[in-house]
Order: structure tokens, then sequence, then C-alpha cells
């Protein structure tokens, strides 16, 4: 059966703390531990009778559901170049537990099939079952495993949140490695702070079953759908000020996500193109000093939150500024970018700047004539 390596009874008693007795348990374990398959853990094809052992075997009766993946960035986790470049700088081993989680039994140290990255049998394969969240209508193709995780956020819980690693034990795996109390990501806590949660799963945003995208896992990389959903609206206030409002609408957690380094970067100019301000929505984070250092403590914690926070009532956010401006400017370009790399790396890679920092938009504003300043007396 599909395991984490090594069965440790301590450390799953652990890793099922505080879950009802019957809730199963996690699929995943935020990386601490690969999913290790034996070969009974493959399922047999209900075509051929042979054993599933690649995505590309499930192509013949979910060729959507297996186009839409083959083009996700699930697929790429492993080998996307923005993954590689940040990875060769932090070659930590619980990346890769996420990247690409599955191992065979006897070869646990490397990746089965890496190439594939976040694959159909990551998610779908257990003890030689395919788990879902319920029946399908035709329910003798396969032997099912019912998992209610595949309905909701739990599902998405192990690789999307998580917390920094202690800084001894960054750069290992499984049962040397622990985690502090402080946030690295936390997409599925935002969620659950959203007005989406309990309304909206993950599932109806980023999986679409049953549906022609079902299976794209549309993120932070749908540089189309950021377009529409993302919204910028320049004023001018008054004489020497304008108002810069930033508004995310339907996106089910704060902007941006995951990566503590993805910035939402927005870049405005005059009449001349001369960059006049540029706005960062960010996690905000620090190197902890030397001196308040232990081998419990991360190396980096989170000082500041600068993003569009999870949408309420209205399921909008936004995030506003007052920025100085020329009275005699009247217009306003501007720029809307998403930095995937983090600043430093983006100076030194050798990745080109469509990838690392892509354009989402660029739009102009017209600015109404400054208000004329009355003299005094």
């Amino acid at each position: 059966m599909g395991y984490y390596q090594p069965r440790l009874f301590l450390v799953l008693v652990f890793l099922n703390c505080g879950i009802p007795k019957n809730e199963p348990s996690p699929l995943f374990t935020k990386g601490i531990y690969p999913v290790v398959f034996s070969p009974t853990d493959f399922p047999l094809h209900p075509k051929t009778g042979k054993l599933m052992q690649a995505s590309a075997d499930c192509k013949s009766c979910h060729e959507t559901v297996y186009k839409n993946w083959n083009k996700s960035r699930h697929k790429v986790a492993l080998t996307n170049e923005l993954y590689k470049e940040s990875h060769a700088r932090e070659p930590s081993p619980w990346c890769v537990n996420c990247h690409a989680p599955l191992r065979v039994a006897g070869s646990e140290k490397v990746p089965y099939r890496g190439e594939e990255g976040v694959s159909c049998l990551v998610c779908h394969a257990r003890e030689g079952k395919i788990l879902t969240g319920k029946l399908p209508e035709k329910v003798t193709a396969h032997q099912y495993g019912i998992n209610p995780q595949f309905k909701d956020e739990r599902l998405c819980e192990s690789c999307h949140d998580f917390n920094f690693p202690t800084a001894a034990t960054a750069m290992s795996e499984g049962k040397n490695f622990h985690y502090t109390d402080q946030p690295m990501q936390s997409t599925v806590a935002e969620y659950r702070a959203s007005a989406y949660y309990g309304k909206v799963t993950c599932q109806g945003c980023h999986v679409f079953s049953g549906t022609a995208q079902s299976h794209s896992f549309p993120g932070g990389h749908a540089l189309d759908r950021l377009k529409k959903d993302l919204r910028l609206e320049v004023l001018r206030e008054n004489a020497e000020s304008i108002t810069l409002r930033i508004y995310a609408q339907g996106i089910g957690h704060a902007f941006p996500t995951g990566d503590l380094f993805r910035t939402l970067r927005i870049r405005l100019s005059d009449a001349e193109q001369k960059l006049a301000q540029e706005i960062e929505l960010r996690h905000f984070f620090e190197n902890v000093p030397k001196a308040q250092q232990t081998v419990a403590s991360p190396l980096k914690m989170r000082v500041r939150e600068e993003t569009l926070p999870p949408p309420q009532l209205d399921y909008v956010s936004m995030r506003e500024y007052a920025l100085p401006w020329s009275p005699d400017s009247r217009r306003v370009r501007t720029e809307l970018y998403i930095d995937y790399l983090a600043e430093t790396n983006t100076r030194t890679t050798h990745l080109p700047a469509h990838v690392t920092r892509p354009l989402i938009k660029k739009e102009i504003f017209y600015l109404k004539p400054a208000p004329k300043v009355q003299p005094k007396g």
C-alpha cells in the first residue's frame, strides 16, 4: 500500500493529531515525507488489465482531463524553469516531496516519473484503487476509494499551506525535519478567512470537474485570467496627488499568495513615460538576526503583509494608495506585472524577464484637471 517512508507510529500519531476518528488521514504530509508506492498501489487499467503506471494510462478514458493536466503547472511542478532556478539556490529535499511526491519502494530518494510532477497517480491512486470524492455514475471501470477530502480544501492544504522549517532542519526531510510556528505559505488559511469559505471550494475555482476546463489548475501563471480578475482605478483627488486602487474579484484568498517572494508590481508613469511611482504588493519577510537564531527558530520570518486581502462580503478585495502626482500631468500610464522570483534572484538569473516578471496588462488613465488652489486671504 502507499505509505510515508519510514512507517513510524509516532510520526503518524503526530500527523493525525486533531483529526476526528471518522476522518481519513491526510494524503500528504506537508512535504515531510514522500508518497511511496508498492506494486499493489498501482491500479489496473479497466481495458487492458495492466498496471497503470503513468498519467498517459488515463488518457484513453479521460482525454479532456489528461490534456488539461498535461498543460498545467501541476504537470511541470518539478521541471519548470522557475522552480529549478529557486531550488538550485536552496536545494531542500522537502520541497521535492510536494513538487514530485511519488516514489516507488526501494527508490525513495528518486522521484518516480518526476517529469510528471503532481500527476494523476499522486492524487488519485492508493492501494490499487482510484480515490475520488464520490462514486462516478459508471462504477464498473475501477475499484474506487471514497475520500471526502477531495470535496474541499483539505486535499490542497498539505502542499499549499505550511510553516517555515526550523533553521537546523531546513535541508532535511522525514523524521529529522521539523516546522516552526511561523507561516511560510498560507493560501488555505487565507481561503478560510474569505467570504468564499463554505460556499465555493478550491476545486470550484481550480479543478472545474466535469467541464471542458477540468483539471486545468489555473493559478498565478494564468495571465489571461489575472487580466480579468485584477482591476486598477486611478483618480485625481487633489492638485498634488492621485488615488490608486487595486481590486481583485473572483480570487478566493489573498493575492499574491503562495511563494513569499511572489509580487504584484504596479508601475505608474507620466505622459513622457517616465517612471513616477512603483507599488509592490507582497508578503514582506526578513532574515532572523543571528543573535536571535536558535536551532528551533526559522531562518526567515514574515514582518508584514501588503497583499490584496482575502475577499469579504462582496467577494472583492481592494487596496488603496495616495500617491504624489504633478498637477500638470493629465495622464497616468499603468503596467501591472507579477514577479515569480525573489528580487535578488531576478537580478542575477539567466532567465528572461518575460518568464520571471511577465506583464499582466497595461492601461492609460486620464485625469480630471487639478483643482485650482485658491489664494489665501
